[in-house]
């Protein structure tokens, strides 16, 4: 069944609504493509343009198609296929008929006419800023917003295009616009950014009143505090006379004098008895025999054990001419004298280790009450130097004026921070304030200026702030554009580098005329539609009164624009850009370009007032133009995505808003641990034994991959020349580890640095050596492999005797104060397996952990006579076994607290207290809590059962286990 509508009243009305929706929006369009004429467009805004101007040329067509369709007396199928075939034809045929003509006038230019393109946009941007004049077409600052300009302004770059003679003349032009552009551009920017200048004067000047508050305020304490230091010395003294009196009154000077002479006596004995045992047969059974006696001796008198060495004069430095073959050589030696050790020497030496000096003077110059006066100052906030002794008066009154110095800068800069946001020097005059480094901080990123280095003054003029503040920006990016400008040409052709760049630069040029004059007409010409629609909406009968409009409508948009015509189209320069307009192109297309320039700015105004109620379609980004951020991108191709940025670009404008300096509040610093931290997740802290048969790197890879452990653990020995090498036992079988340039086992004590480089991991002869050898590093190396490599894992350095027993503390300490200044404190921990080597470190100012190992679980090692002349079979035997290097680690079948007692005042709070998986016991671990020692076990492949109940620091297990 078919169905005829009776009438077309309700399409015409449907055309009508849409016809001025359309218009609203073309208007609106058209405005923008006026503004774009002047404006700096990126890539992404010239295609949204276009874009935009397609899509509404589009809609304009089908709009004028739709209107040649009636609805009268005719059947809805028909109606329907008639407005699909409109909309079909109408939309593509602009859309994509405007974009093939667009293409295909860029793909036909010529590498010089891309590069023509590129001057004439510069053009445009030098009189869009009026810093290029045209003879006969001249331009002041209001004409440059009028619409008739902007008009002229898009039409020119077109017009201009097809004329090389103007183009090769504007060329030679170029350089001075590009600098005159600068210069326009920055005086432009001037007024908005000196008056954010003048506000940084202000706040700067704030500033400076209250450094110079804060500054008097110091001087003026720094005058009160030589004679609190001169009292408080005083205070001192008097302190320390009390206390020697009292002393006297315990102890009497001469039972003092006789231990000296005693120890003096004793010492000298053991030191020939070294001397004879290095000329003796059975060297070292004679020395280790020596060293269980004066251990015994010195345990028994002084309560624990003090190494020989430690009683010796300080270790000197000489040097001294050796034979080297046929040749003498000098050499350096770290010299220690044990040798007719003076009375005044050990006199010192027995004071510090028993607290009981025979004299003021020697009391004052003790170890332990320089280190009582210390803390007791370090209590009230004054550290003084560890080297100092309580008769130092100049060095106490230098570390009191400096604390009270460093307490009240401190209270100075907190000042300044809060007030100022920056710390200062507190002798600063105004200029030199200004100069600061915080201060022209500051001032540089408010400001900006392109000199990094520029000292920034508050005392600038107008015509200064600009040429030095906002000039040099805009010259970088001018020369910049003066070496695109004068590249090679070609490489902007078809299948080029540049290609893509080329053919934006035409498109700036070529697309905003282009859409502006089918804006313009199809504007007009669905006005003229939409008002030659309303006789009819309205039920008029004249029929030719529709025609009619049409006929009148059209003539006068293109009459009355030509009659009224604007004042630059009358200029000859103009005249000759229409002749080589009508030459390369068609008459028709030079009067277009001139109906453009006459009419648009009639619309404009209604344009201007659309774009409110219609925002644009399509939205243009503008990453591709964005602000270099520093002065490396001054050089850089300008990216091929963007187009007036081939021009110069005004930089971002500092902030006009006042200038604070703004108090600054770093985080507070974390309070530096003085040992290794435990594990935030409460479990104990993992140590890895390491095994030196195999190397030591893939080991750590180990480490990391087993997140239980936090920690490595070696052994070290000490080499004939004071270095420490990676090694438990202190012999080198060739089992397990290999001397390779040595055929027979070596006491690691005889070898030195030198030697220790042929040390490799594993058995003597086997594969592995043979295959790929892995030389052992020395301790302090591995230490800095470890501080490099392995972030988060901590080192635990287990010191071990010599092989004959021997300690030289002096080296000990030497070496663990070196590798925590490696590593640092927290990531560092010395370790002691006897009670000797865990005495080097009593009364040791160190930041680091230590750490005592209990004896391994096995039979205890008889001791023997003390006695040089009761000797049995057995006795040479143990010596013997000893000397090989069998039985180097204590043993114990038990432990007790009473076996501990001979560790008591060597470890402080916080240190650790480690024993076999197997002498875990109540007695143990109360004696750790007792001393605020950290406890845990080694040994062990898991946890002990004896350990229920008791908390556990740190697990140290071996890395073959």
């Amino acid at each position: 069944m078919r169905h005829y509508l009776k009438n077309g009243r309700v399409w015409l009305w449907l055309l009508f609504v849409l016809n001025i929706a359309y218009l609203v929006y073309e208007l609106a369009f058209n405005s923008r493509l006026v503004d774009a004429s002047v404006a700096r467009l990126s890539s992404g805004d010239i295609r949204a343009l276009e874009l935009e101007g397609r899509i509404l040329s589009g809609i304009g067509l089908s709009l004028l198609l739709l209107r040649l369709i009636t609805l009268k007396n005719k059947p809805t199928k028909l109606f329907i296929k008639q407005v699909t075939l409109a909309i079909a034809i109408g939309f593509p045929v602009m859309f994509f008929g405007q974009r093939i003509l667009v293409d295909v006038l860029i793909d036909r230019t010529s590498a010089e006419q891309r590069m023509d393109a590129q001057h004439l946009l510069l053009m445009k941007r030098g009189l869009a800023t009026n810093s290029l004049q045209l003879e006969g077409i001249a331009f002041d600052e209001e004409d440059l917003d009028s619409p008739h300009t902007r008009s002229f302004l898009s039409v020119l770059g077109l017009m201009t295009f097809v004329s090389p003679a103007f183009v090769d003349d504007l060329k030679a032009e170029a350089e001075r616009i590009i600098h005159q552009v600068a210069t326009n551009e920055a005086s432009k920017e001037l007024p908005e950014s000196y008056q954010g200048y003048e506000t940084l004067q202000e706040s700067t000047r704030g500033a400076w009143d209250a450094y110079k508050t804060i500054s008097d305020n110091y001087w003026a304490a720094q005058q009160e505090i030589s004679s609190y230091a001169e009292q408080a010395w005083l205070d001192v003294q008097e302190d320390l006379l009390s206390q020697w009196r009292n002393n006297q009154v315990e102890g009497s000077e001469e039972a003092f004098t006789r231990q000296v002479l005693t120890l003096q006596r004793s010492l000298a004995t053991y030191f020939n008895a070294r001397q004879q045992c290095e000329s003796g047969r059975f060297r070292n059974e004679c020395v280790v025999r020596v060293e269980e006696i004066y251990r015994k001796e010195v345990v028994d008198n002084l309560g624990h054990y003090i190494a020989p060495t430690d009683w010796c004069y300080a270790p000197e430095v000489v040097t001294q001419n050796v034979r080297r073959g046929n040749r003498f050589v000098t050499e350096q030696r770290t010299v220690q004298r044990c040798e007719d050790l003076s009375y005044e020497h050990l006199n010192g030496k027995l004071a510090t280790v028993l607290g009981a000096p025979a004299s003021y003077e020697h009391f004052v110059a003790s170890d332990d009450v320089a280190a009582q006066v210390r803390q007791a100052m370090l209590a009230q906030g004054i550290e003084l130097p560890s080297d100092w002794r309580a008769n130092d008066r100049e060095g106490f009154l230098e570390a009191i004026i400096a604390e009270q110095s460093h307490e009240i800068g401190e209270q100075a800069d907190q000042s300044m921070q809060q007030h100022l946001g920056a710390s200062l020097p507190l002798d600063l005059n105004a200029d030199a304030f200004i100069a600061s480094q915080p201060i022209q901080d500051q001032l540089h990123e408010a400001l900006q200026p392109r000199d990094e280095q520029m000292v920034i003054t508050l005392d600038l003029t107008p015509e200064q702030f600009r040429d030095q503040v906002l000039l040099p920006h805009y010259l970088a990016y001018a020369e910049a554009e003066r070496q695109r400008l004068y590249d090679d040409a070609q490489l902007l052709a078809n299948g080029q580098s540049r290609e893509e760049e080329g053919k934006q630069y035409v498109r700036a040029l070529i697309v905003p005329p282009i859409a502006m004059g089918f804006s313009l007409f199809f504007a007009l010409v669905n006005a003229i539609g939409l008002a030659a629609s309303i006789p009819v909406l309205m039920g008029s009968r004249h029929r030719w009164l529709p025609h009619a409009i049409k006929v009148g409508g059209l003539v006068i948009i293109v009459t009355v624009p030509m009659l009224s015509s604007a004042a630059v189209t009358q200029t000859p320069t103009y005249r000759y850009f229409n002749e080589e307009f009508q030459r390369s192109m068609t008459t028709g297309g030079a009067l277009f370009a001139t109906w453009v320039i006459h009419t648009q700015p009639v619309i404009y105004s209604l344009g201007r007032f659309a774009a409110y109620l219609a925002p644009p379609l399509v939205s243009g980004h503008s990453n591709d133009i964005e602000r270099l951020e520093s002065d490396n991108q001054e050089s850089e191709a300008i990216t091929s995505g963007s187009v007036e940025q081939a021009l110069v670009e005004r930089p971002a404008e500092p902030s006009a808003s006042p200038y604070s300096f703004s108090p600054y509040s770093p985080s507070a610093a974390e309070e530096n641990s003085t040992h290794v931290a435990l594990p935030d997740d409460g479990r104990p802290l993992g140590v890895m034994h390491l095994d030196v048969s195999t190397p030591l790197e893939s080991q750590l890879s180990t480490l990391r991959d087993n997140t239980p452990h936090h920690a490595a653990l070696i052994d070290v020995q000490q080499l004939s020349d004071g270095n420490w090498a990676i090694h438990r036992s202190p012999v080198i079988t060739g089992e397990g580890t290999c001397l390779t340039n040595f055929s027979r086992a070596m006491d690691i004590s005889r070898v030195n640095s030198l030697q220790w480089r042929a040390a490799r991991h594993g058995d003597c002869g086997s594969d592995a050596i043979a295959k790929r050898p892995v030389s052992i590093p020395l301790a302090a190396d591995f230490a800095r492999v470890i501080q490099r490599n392995e972030e988060g894992v901590a080192l635990w350095v287990h010191f071990q005797p010599t092989l004959l027993g021997e300690v030289n503390c002096h080296a000990v300490r030497r070496e663990a104060d070196q590798i925590a200044d490696v590593l640092g404190p927290h990531r560092f921990t010395a370790a002691a397996s006897t009670p000797q080597v865990l005495s080097c470190f009593a009364r040791h100012e160190r930041q680091y952990g230590l750490a005592y190992f209990g004896p391994e679980y096995g039979e205890p090692q008889a001791e023997g006579d003390s006695q040089l002349r009761r000797m049995s079979l057995a006795d040479v035997q143990r010596l013997r076994e000893r000397a090989r290097g069998v039985g180097y680690r204590p043993q114990a079948l038990a432990l007790s607290e009473a076996a501990l007692e001979g560790i008591q005042g060597m470890l402080t709070k916080g240190d650790w207290l480690v024993v076999h998986h197997s002498h875990t016991n109540t007695d143990v671990f109360t004696f750790s809590q007792t001393h605020d020692l950290r406890y845990g076990v080694f040994g062990a492949r898991q946890l002990p059962a004896s350990t229920a109940g008791q908390t556990l620091d740190v697990i140290v297990t071996r890395n073959h286990e």
